[in-house]
């Protein structure tokens, strides 16, 4: 028998495969991380991509600073310590906000906020932004969303965000886009760009086509942001590069560079047992399902075990709503937010039995058609024989199906 680890919350847990039956680990490769973010984070800003380093900055009343509040957060406070190191250096700590964008997630924001309020400087205002708050009406799309983000952001008369290279199931790659939308949109906004899933071609590592990075743009640009920092980041939240300027030029400058570095080779399976990452991915059951999008299209008969926690609940109402939709058509007629993952959902299942390990209720998973189970070795056990492939995280790669 062979013990494999899969990322679970903030632990880890173990299945037993026999050896014979194992087709392999589906990890990212990726190499040195760096140890000091708070410096590498300084050097980045004095090297500024096609904007202005904060020297040559013109004197301003105000600085807001959104953080993209997936990133992980002792990550997120090296780096917000670096930028407060640079920016200290010419304006007073009292004229500058950092709102930590936490998107479509509710519980837990406050025990996140109070990690950043404790580890930052004193004199530096610190607020949370979910999809309720307060936001400012900036637009519409080309698509034809409605673009509505953080008041306090756009009260800043200089705007700097802070965002995260690595694969996103939706966007194809997250970037300042992505901080801006979902992270520090409102939930209109947020509702009607995840519509677009049902438009185009999205997934991991997908760009060319993508609706819903287009659109994300789209709102980055309507946000009139000053200058962006940019983490790269590895499959397991260590920093690989820092690139600092204006959004577009570095993001760019990081696909060119960093793309292929998720890429991985994935080969079919009887049994696919795949965790979205751990705690900043599995935190409900609305994110953590977007983990299925590393699976592309399984062949009928297989079995799928998704192991995540999902301490948070659903997470998006129209798990509820819709759960009793079969039709793929009618879920896009009816579409809220919560059928654009039930869709995935129900697609896979036409081909697939889908097993939940996790700590979600059984009442809340089971009209989703998901047998829930506490122990990943029992749900192997249930789903039975056949072989097996682990991808222990499944949104930090970008599949080469074989």
């Amino acid at each position: 028998m062979v013990e494999c680890w899969l990322p679970y919350g903030y632990t880890e847990v173990h299945v037993s495969i026999p050896l014979r039956d194992l087709v392999g680990v589906v990890e990212p490769k990726i190499g040195e991380v760096i140890r000091d973010v708070e410096t590498a984070v300084r050097e980045a800003a004095e090297n500024p991509i096609n904007c202005e380093a904060f020297s040559e900055m013109a004197e301003a009343s105000s600085i807001s600073i959104g953080v993209d509040g997936s990133l992980p957060t002792e990550t997120a406070i090296s780096a917000l310590s670096g930028l407060l190191g640079i920016i200290g250096e010419r304006w007073r700590l009292e004229d500058i906000s950092i709102i930590i964008g936490f998107g479509l997630r509710t519980r837990g924001v406050q025990r996140l906020l109070k990690q950043f309020r404790e580890s930052l400087p004193r004199g530096v205002e610190i607020r949370g932004h979910t999809a309720q708050s307060e936001t400012e009406e900036l637009g519409k799309t080309r698509r034809g969303t409605t673009v509505k983000v953080s008041k306090p952001l756009q009260e800043g008369e200089v705007r700097i965000l802070v965002g995260e290279f690595h694969p996103d199931p939706l966007a194809g790659f997250k970037g300042p886009h992505t901080a801006i939308l979902p992270q520090l949109s409102g939930f209109e906004t947020i509702e009607d760009d995840r519509r677009l899933h049902h438009q185009g071609s999205t997934g991991l590592g997908v760009v060319d086509g993508n609706p819903i990075l287009r659109d994300s743009w789209e709102a980055l640009r309507l946000t009139g942001v000053d200058a962006s920092l940019l983490l790269v980041t590895d499959h397991r939240g260590g920093v690989i590069d820092i690139l600092y300027g204006e959004a577009e030029a570095l993001w760019s400058e990081a696909l060119a560079e960093y793309r292929d570095l998720y890429s991985v080779d994935v080969e079919p399976a009887d049994v696919y047992i795949l965790s979205p990452g751990g705690g900043r991915f599995d935190f409900d059951l609305y994110h953590s399902l977007w983990a299925l999008k590393a699976l592309g299209k399984p062949e009928r008969g297989s079995r799928i075990i998704l192991v995540a926690e999902c301490g948070e609940g659903l997470g998006a109402e129209g798990l509820l709503k819709l759960a009793g939709v079969e039709k793929l058509g009618e879920l896009k007629r009816r579409y809220m937010l919560g059928g654009d993952v039930l869709h995935l959902l129900r697609s896979l299942q036409r081909a697939a039995d889908i097993l939940l390990v996790s700590t979600l209720p059984t009442h809340l998973a089971e009209p989703l058609g998901l047998e829930v189970y506490r122990a990943v070795n029992d749900a192997f056990e249930a789903a039975g024989r056949g072989r097996v492939l682990i991808l222990p995280y499944a949104l930090s790669i970008t599949p080469r199906w074989e």
